[in-house]
């Protein structure tokens, strides 16, 4: 039991730090875009700020660690957790691996690559600049149109409305807050597919507050969880000791 509520303890931590990376995610995207949010909606136009390369780097980073890596405990706990709920777990423990690997090798591309050309851009004479641009826009292009606002957010979907239903039985606002991450997901991937930005706009701007508040929900929930199954076995432990004590004593 001890074993148990450790696990779950540094699951949660784990789980909470996801939420927080996710956080300083977005303050770095801040700093990197100097506040001009409207950026993200083309990301091709972040050269216009290429001389942040530092902060875009770190923005990356931590994009690569909150939404993605720092959940891969989340998903093995829940498939876990739920494997003998539904036959589709299987599934959808698939779908939240191929989300996490697939969003965590296009922020790691882009780490490896936007800091370096927004680099050589800032001091590049305007002739090798019109290549950086062109090179820079089709590595940009390629993750967050291809990787991420379409493959990436299919597999999110599934995953996070898969396991919202079952999660909803025995936790209600983490399960309907899974359903809507989900389902901010598949809009921002049918906003792509279609070629219509205001669809995608909002399904993404929902996926990147859930990404955030989700973790956050989970983790705080396991640290409790765990607290209470330590204390419950404490109780347990000296009851038996007393017990024990008391037998010998007669």
């Amino acid at each position: 039991m001890e074993n148990t509520s450790n696990y779950k303890r540094i699951l949660g931590f784990i789980t909470l730090a996801a939420g927080c990376a996710a956080a300083a995610c977005m303050y770095f995207a801040a700093i990197t875009v100097e506040y001009h949010f409207e950026v993200f909606s083309e990301p091709t136009l972040l050269l216009q700020f290429a001389h942040n390369y530092k902060s875009a780097y770190w923005f990356l980073l931590s994009d690569m660690a909150g939404y993605y890596l720092l959940l891969l405990p989340a998903i093995f706990y829940l498939h876990q957790q739920y494997k003998y709920r539904s036959p589709w777990v299987p599934l959808l423990s698939f779908s939240g691996l191929a989300y996490v690997l697939t969003g965590a090798i296009g922020a790691a591309v882009l780490a490896a690559t936007w800091p370096g050309l927004m680099e050589q851009y800032t001091s590049a004479p305007e002739a090798d600049k019109q290549s950086i641009t062109l090179i820079f826009n089709t590595i940009t292009l390629a993750v967050t149109k291809g990787l991420w606002n379409i493959l990436e957010v299919i597999f999110a979907g599934a995953w996070w409305i898969g396991f919202g239903v079952l999660l909803r039985r025995d936790y209600k606002i983490l399960g309907l807050l899974s359903i809507v991450a989900g389902a901010a997901c598949l809009l921002d991937s049918f906003g792509t597919i279609i070629d219509a930005p205001i669809i995608a706009e909002i399904g993404v701007n929902v996926y990147l507050l859930a990404g955030i508040v989700w973790p956050t929900m989970l983790g705080v929930h396991l640290i409790r969880k765990s607290n209470t199954e330590f204390r419950a076995d404490s109780v347990a432990s000296f009851s038996i000791n007393v017990n024990r004590d008391s037998y010998v004593e007669a």
